[in-house]
């Protein structure tokens, strides 16, 4: 079963978006030039333009044709630049009316090369309270230098280093000798440098390596499993000027580990019943880059504990008390010895009585499948939103680079309106209190941690990928496409690799438009659905039809409206065939019998800054930005116990299993042009499906 087409085809005209929680402005996008503050939602701010294979896009832009015809026709052109696969944004040099845009849309699609022309425009948001401007300080070149660099590092070695003091710990040996000529200078120290991505790019590893140095350990920034390969280069001075010299061979290693907890599905056995399960360990990041067995415990009061080792995913126990009821615990091992006892999951975080929302009657019941999986880290999943704040119960749960820094990216561009002043960087957090911390509050519904603080997400277990796409003044469809293209793993040009690729991407905008899908979004998302990538998305906020709210109404993703704590559409939530599926996103007009702190609303990881960024703290919030994140933590909860699921194959378990609506309910009663999808997300009754694998593999 595909993912159902919605009413919509693709075209080529894009309008505004904006964060999909009520109340939560988001932030923006644009050109090389910013002169966001000027317009208004949904203006035209360039063009998004698709080349065929091969075509040499970069240099089109700057000879004849294209560019030329619309400078003829007086139409401002600006900078451009690539998005991936295949897409371009050619930004206008100012404001131009709908009806230019319109001129230069037509005159750009007969250009040689150009398959496609859509139009990129502006995502208003509420503009920042506080304007900020960053001191910055450009360092000034140094001199020509003229003497010669260092030669080749020589015998680098790599082995992994794990550490009986450290045993859950990645952390590998680095050892080199002295090159072999220095051409008469100083030797000052060394240069290290690391790389994860199978030598595509490299990155300085932190270090005091003076000229005495001749080993290292490096213990942050690795992933257990994941191969490392280093290089080494020697630091000659001559009085002022220091040189970085020749780049010595490539050494790898595997870093290994101890395994991590299985996720036990089977918590109790008896005579009758001996038999115990649990999810296997399979990326090397769980099995601790090792071979690992298991072995199960099974227990009770006053009985001799009865042991099985197995090195598949389940075992029989043999010589259980006949009318005694056994508690099960297991653990994997490798050669480096055990890892931690997997038994009941019990939740203890203080304020999981107020998150009526996973486990009420009309909740997305996902205790049940917690018995199934809590997420496996092997799982990342992607956040294009505003970007992240620190928190102690999202801290541990995000990639993070070897300086303990955010991973991600931030593609938040100048004609957006970026709110740092520099565009496109590499630093994915938030210090823009006018987004109201919308990226901070949907990351914990997904995956905030079972660590005894605050909250739990749906999958507590999977990794965080945060990637910013919209800025506190606004975004634009070319901003959203890149961070799309750099989630999944694509090439963007300009912008290094991600080394950490989503397996499902959340996407808690929704903004109003008169008009489907442009061609660009749609032919990203067909791209992403061809790799095995789910792509969750919100239905909008303004209780009109969900077929004009970007980018839910594009083709293929899950669109997910919202309901309150008694199973209905929430007020606010849009509707109709634009909905796939819906989860609860609160409604504070109809609170029902919500635990009276929270008033119907959704409760979430926060920060408490309200003219500057403050300090982390938790805080209500409701929209279809809220239910969006929970059937993305469901959908990461599919993919840690069937790794190769497709999004069809989710789409098909997650129709198959909703909660149905309340009698009586609008819901249950609209016809389909006003409906609210297939039903309520249901994580127990979803991953019990995926797991009977009647279709994976066929």
């Amino acid at each position: 079963m595909l993912l159902r087409k919605r009413g919509f085809t693709a075209i080529g005209l894009t309008v505004s978006l904006a964060l999909g929680a009520l109340g939560l402005a988001g932030p923006a996008t644009a050109s090389e030039v910013s002169y966001s503050s000027k317009l208004t939602a949904g203006a035209p701010i360039g063009l998004l333009v698709h080349f065929k294979q091969g075509f040499n896009a970069n240099g089109w832009f700057g000879a004849l044709n294209g560019q030329q015809a619309l400078t003829t026709a007086g139409i401002p052109v600006g900078s451009q630049r690539a998005l991936g696969l295949g897409w371009h944004v050619l930004n206008f040099r100012g404001a131009v009316t709908s009806a230019v845009a319109a001129q230069a849309q037509a005159l750009m699609s007969h250009q040689p090369g150009v398959t496609s022309v859509a139009l990129n425009t502006f995502i208003a948001a509420k503009p920042a309270s506080v304007a900020r401007v960053s001191g910055r300080i450009t360092p000034v070149g140094f001199p020509a230098l003229t003497f010669k660099p260092a030669s080749q590092v020589l015998k680098v070695t790599a082995t992994d280093a794990w550490s009986a003091k450290n045993p859950s710990s990645a952390q590998v040996a680095v050892g080199w000798a002295s090159p072999k000529s220095l051409f008469g200078f100083k030797l000052t120290g060394f240069k290290l440098q690391a790389s994860l991505d199978s030598g595509a790019t490299y990155l300085d590893v932190p270090g005091a390596y003076t000229s005495k140095v001749r080993s290292a350990i490096i213990s942050s920034g690795l992933t257990v499993g994941q191969t490392v390969m280093v290089r080494v280069a020697a630091v000659t001075s001559s009085g002022k000027l220091t040189k970085v010299g020749a780049w010595s061979a490539v050494a790898s290693t595997v870093p290994t580990a101890l395994p991590i907890a299985p996720n036990l599905i089977t918590s109790s056995v008896s005579a009758s019943v001996p038999k115990a399960s649990w999810t296997g360990l399979q990326s090397a990041q769980e099995t601790g880059g090792l071979p690992v067995t298991y072995t199960a415990v099974a227990t009770a009061a006053n009985q001799s504990d009865v042991t099985c080792t197995s090195a598949t995913t389940s075992c029989s126990f043999v010589g259980l008390v006949a009318g005694v009821n056994y508690q099960v615990k297991v653990r994997a091992e490798n050669k480096h010895g055990a890892g931690p006892w997997a038994s009941g999951f019990k939740i203890t975080d203080p304020l999981y009585s107020l998150q009526w929302y996973l486990n009420s009657t009309e909740g997305i019941n996902v205790e049940g499948a917690w018995a199934k999986t809590r997420g496996s880290a092997s799982v990342t999943v992607a956040v294009i939103d505003s970007g992240i704040t620190e928190h102690p119960d999202l801290d541990g749960q995000l990639w993070r680079n070897s300086d303990n820094s955010v991973y991600g990216y931030d593609f938040v561009s100048m004609a957006s309106g970026s709110d740092d002043g520099d565009g496109w960087d590499a630093n994915p957090t938030d210090t823009t209190p006018a987004n109201e911390w919308h990226g901070t509050h949907v990351s914990g519904l997904i995956a905030a941690a079972n660590n005894n603080i605050g909250v739990i997400g749906v999958a507590s277990g999977v990794k965080l990928l945060e990637v910013r796409a919209l800025g506190s003044k606004g975004g634009s469809p070319a901003d959203l496409i890149a961070a799309l293209n750099w989630a999944a793993g694509k090439d963007v040009p300009g912008v290094p690799k991600n080394l950490h690729p989503a397996q499902v991407i959340n996407m808690s905008l929704g903004n109003p438009q008169v008009a489907p899908c442009d061609s660009a979004t749609a032919g990203v998302l067909q791209t992403l659905h061809d790799m095995n990538i789910m792509v969750i998305t919100a239905a909008g906020n303004n209780n009109t039809q969900a077929l004009y709210s970007y980018p839910g109404n594009c083709y293929p993703t899950i669109n997910v409206g919202a309901t309150g704590f008694g199973g209905d559409r929430a007020y606010y939530s849009n509707y109709g065939r634009g909905v796939d599926i819906s989860a609860p996103g609160g409604d504070d007009q109809n609170p029902g019998a919500s635990p009276a702190e929270t008033n119907g609303e959704i409760i979430s990881t926060m920060n408490d800054g309200i003219d500057a960024l403050g300090k982390p703290n938790y805080d209500l919030a409701e929209g279809t930005s809220m239910a969006t994140p929970l059937v993305t933590g469901i959908a990461a909860l599919m993919y840690s116990v069937k790794p190769n699921i497709t999004p069809d194959q989710i789409w098909e378990a997650f129709k198959n299993t909703v909660t149905p609506w309340p009698t009586g309910s609008y819901c249950a009663t609209a016809a389909a042009d006003y409906s609210c999808g297939a039903g309520i997300a249901n994580a127990t009754a979803a991953i019990a499906y995926v797991i009977k694998d009647v279709w994976i593999g066929k």
